[in-house]
């Protein structure tokens, strides 16, 4: 499925607005192909969103992603999922007494199949989905780390926000 056939019949201002945002990064990205398509995967998990699932699943496809790598993608969507909503409980709260270990399992973090570069990628866009402050300072902390550039963050947190933007009308 290419763009012009996930936006199919899509027609107020405000969608032909947010086809345009979703064709622009992906033609004018600091994102590899691959990488601009595992985050939208993860977004896409994270969101819910069938036809933005399988618009990255194929834009993954098309670009040589394996099998192990979509399954990393859809890992990530999941674990930052968990992360996400026990920091931000923690941050809600503010209280000392939770300032402890979580005691959650996250091994797919430890030696993932992408890389740490691009796992950190969907880790950061799915928090940045989930309004996580801890976890995208954290993930961003990590990215720079890693050698991705301030450029990419932006285009990680571009990417998250206009894929929330398309889960209104593209579940």
């Amino acid at each position: 499925m290419d763009i012009e056939t996930l936006f199919n019949g899509y027609e107020s201002p405000n969608q032909r607005d947010m086809k345009l945002n979703f064709k622009k990064f992906f033609s004018d990205s600091q994102l590899s192909p691959k990488d601009a398509g595992l985050v939208s995967l993860a977004c896409a998990e994270s969101l819910n969103s069938k036809k933005l699932n399988d618009f990255a699943a194929t834009h993954l496809k098309a670009v040589g992603a394996t099998d192990e790598e979509v399954q990393e993608a859809r890992d990530a969507a999941s674990v930052m999922g968990v992360m996400n909503m026990y920091y931000r409980f923690r941050h809600f709260v503010g209280k000392e007494t939770y300032q402890k270990s979580a005691g959650l399992r996250m091994n797919v973090m430890a030696r993932p199949v992408t890389g740490k570069a691009s796992f950190e990628m969907m880790a950061f866009a799915v928090s940045v989905l989930n309004g996580c402050e801890m976890c995208v300072k954290s993930h961003e902390d990590s990215l720079l780390k890693h050698g991705v550039t301030q450029d990419q963050v932006h285009d990680l947190a571009r990417l998250a926000s206009i894929m929330k933007g398309l889960e209104v009308f593209l579940r």
